[in-house]
């Protein structure tokens, strides 16, 4: 039984591999474009800034308050102001990301935009106003860049690539539970042993498949 069943597998993988190659390479394509075209950009610039005390407090303790003071609303004000836009608080918060290492007094910024060249310029226009708003609130600290931002070139997110490998795993998938299906609502005899096992009717005779015997007359 369980070799007719195999057989009767074997024969609906032959009749319908087009199909699930043709399915598993259009979800492919759909991942890719969808990522492509129906998800949100998102570029990335980093940057480093090293926050050095100028007064008797720990300069680990001045990049902590520094961390906090960038992403203020005087720092928000002025982004606005000189990129001349009205963005929220939350609308910079969201594309601005800044953290502190205590140990090495750095402060790492990030920068998320929906196109390459807003994520440049909001990191070049933040870096100008690092120690102006340092100054604004007293905090007796210089801001030295370590690392200078560079326009990225690709977005972080979505990766094209990934979401195509993604779309063809999905339809690889749907292709083979699609196959399992139809393998197992197939009610076609193929072998002798089905009609006893469907019908629980008795076999007297079968014929034999010449197209897949040997013809012993060499014919």
């Amino acid at each position: 039984m369980k070799r007719n069943q195999l057989k009767k597998l074997g024969i609906t993988l032959k009749n319908n591999w087009r199909i699930a190659v043709v399915t598993t390479v259009m979800m492919a394509i759909c991942g890719y474009v969808f990522a492509l075209y129906g998800m949100t950009k998102h570029y990335m610039t980093y940057t480093d800034v090293y926050i050095e005390s100028t007064d008797s407090i720990r300069s680990d303790e001045k990049a902590a308050t520094a961390a906090l003071l960038f992403t203020s609303p005087k720092m928000y004000d002025s982004i606005n102001e000189m990129l001349k836009t009205k963005l929220s608080y939350a609308e910079l918060d969201r594309m601005i990301n800044v953290n502190t290492n205590s140990e090495t007094q750095i402060i790492s910024a990030s920068f998320d935009c929906e196109t390459s060249s807003d994520s440049y310029r909001l990191s070049e226009v933040f870096l100008s106003r690092v120690q102006t708003v340092l100054d604004d609130y007293g905090a007796n600290a210089t801001a030295k860049i370590l690392a200078f931002p560079t326009e990225p070139r690709r977005p972080e997110f979505p990766d094209e690539n990934l979401f195509a490998i993604i779309g063809a795993c999905i339809g690889a998938v749907i292709s083979v539970i699609g196959i399992i299906v139809i393998w197992r609502l197939d009610n076609t005899i193929t072998a002798a042993d089905n009609i006893t096992e469907q019908y629980n009717v008795p076999v007297i005779g079968e014929l034999m498949d010449f197209d897949n015997e040997i013809d012993y007359l060499g014919r």
